[in-house]
């Protein structure tokens, strides 16, 4: 329990001092105003005028982190017309322009040059009794995101404006509190950027091996063959430089390509779907990424399959029309429509190889698409499709160290997301005052 008597905790605000007083521990609802200062200063509102300054826009924030190297160095001669918030450090950014993106920043520390914000930001300086990252956190809580939405105008260019951003109320915790809290955030949301760049990083190396792997393969030994050291070992073809042992096949050689289909009008009749037949689209494909696919977001009845076409596990679907080139392999036996192609490899391929293939053509196979309103290709584009076919022992090594590799990238997107579950479970909890952080929890993040 907090001693009532140290209202210095909870802040100089008339609100939070009742609250105090009141035995509220926990803290109270208040306007924004009692935590900080809205806009405090402009250029040319009498604050000393910087000869140059780093200007921030928008498009500089993302989800809060602010990319740097975006921002430009500008001078009153050349600003924008819209540079004209000053920002200290220590200050929060709130968008004001669609505010639903959450293009929200903290400046944590100064950088080379004195800061100038857009108006579309809305500069929150805290109160001395407030903490930054506190207030920062509370705007990307349901409670700010909420108000700010009810308040935007416009629909195509949603806003809100400096009377609105002052009209928000804002749960204050005790000023021990907000720095606890918000320390903690911090350090969930520092566990994201390096997740984030483990993610960033395991994607190049992969998009890099799969380059190799297509081009070079692995050789008996298990290494990566070398065109530079050991050319003795490639040759010329007509997809290009290939090991000498490799061939150059059609697609529809190595493998059978049908597409899918659904034959039945209107597409939507809800009498042919939730059964127990899996029936994949488009979309399903798209967010598979190349990956296994074990779940669909329809099902089909006995009905709807009689209008549809199953194919079994290990079949790689590619998507034909809207998103061109999408892959997916089938975990289990799955139907689905026109737009997507089941490709079902022969007894000599590896069903990862022939993925791995078609997703290294995806840009020559929009290349094809005709230009329309939708784009789509035919089987008349992909049968005819030309691939390196290494023996199958060969393709097995390489879909190995493929799995490998991006084994290790699912398993840090699937850390990344628990962290993402753990501060929305954790968040709005501990900035609406359900939750407090203990003594202990700060010796153990220290």
């Amino acid at each position: 329990m907090e001693d009532k008597s140290s209202l210095a905790k909870f802040g100089a605000s008339k609100s939070l001092t009742e609250a105090a007083a009141s035995g509220s521990a926990h803290g109270v609802d208040c306007p924004i105003t009692d935590i900080c200062s809205v806009n405090p200063e402009s250029l040319g509102s009498g604050s000393e005028q910087p000869a140059q300054f780093r200007y921030l826009d928008i498009s500089s924030i993302n989800q809060g982190v602010i990319d740097w190297s975006v921002t430009r160095v500008c001078s009153r001669v050349n600003a924008p017309s819209r540079a004209q918030r000053v920002v200290r450090s220590g200050d929060v950014l709130l968008s004001t322009v669609r505010p639903g993106l959450k293009a929200h920043g903290i400046i944590r520390a100064l950088v080379d040059l004195p800061l100038v914000a857009s108006t579309g930001f809305a500069v929150l300086r805290p109160h001395q009794e407030s903490d930054s990252a506190y207030l920062f956190h509370q705007l990307f809580g349901n409670a700010v995101a909420s108000q700010l939405r009810a308040r935007e105008v416009g629909s195509n260019y949603p806003a809100v404006n400096e009377r609105d951003v002052e009209a928000l109320r804002l749960f204050a915790s005790s000023a021990v509190q907000q720095e606890r809290i918000g320390a903690v955030l911090d350090l969930l949301d520092e566990a994201f950027q390096q997740s984030g760049a483990v993610i960033a990083k395991l994607k190049q190396l992969r998009t890099g091996l799969l380059h190799d792997l297509l081009t070079c393969g692995i050789d008996e030994n298990g290494e990566l063959r070398d065109p530079l050291r050991k050319n003795h070992e490639f040759r010329s073809s007509q997809i290009g430089l290939i090991p000498t042992s490799w061939e150059v096949e059609r697609l529809e050689a190595v493998a059978s390509v049908d597409r899918g289909k659904f034959t039945y009008r209107p597409r939507n009749d809800p009498s042919l779907y939730g059964g127990s037949a899996l029936f994949i689209q488009t979309g399903d494909v798209t967010e598979a990424a190349g990956e296994v696919i074990f779940e669909s977001t329809q099902t089909l009845n006995q009905r709807g399959m009689a209008h549809s076409r199953e194919f079994p596990a290990g079949t790689v679907a590619i998507t034909i029309a809207a998103n061109i080139g999408d892959t997916a392999i089938l975990g289990r036996p799955m139907y689905f429509p026109d737009s997507v192609v089941g490709v079902i490899a022969n007894d000599s391929m590896s069903a990862r190889w022939i993925e791995l293939c078609l997703r290294r053509a995806k840009a020559k196979l929009m290349a094809l698409a005709p230009q329309s309103a939708q784009r789509n290709i035919n089987l008349r584009f992909l049968r005819p499709l030309e691939i390196p076919i290494p023996s199958l022992d060969e393709q097995q090594r390489c879909s190995s160290l493929y799995e490998l590799l991006n084994q290790e990238l699912q398993e840090e997107l699937l850390y990344l997301n628990k962290l993402k579950l753990v501060k929305a479970g954790l968040a709005d909890n501990l900035l609406n005052g359900h939750v407090r952080v203990p003594d202990r929890a700060m010796e153990v993040a220290s």
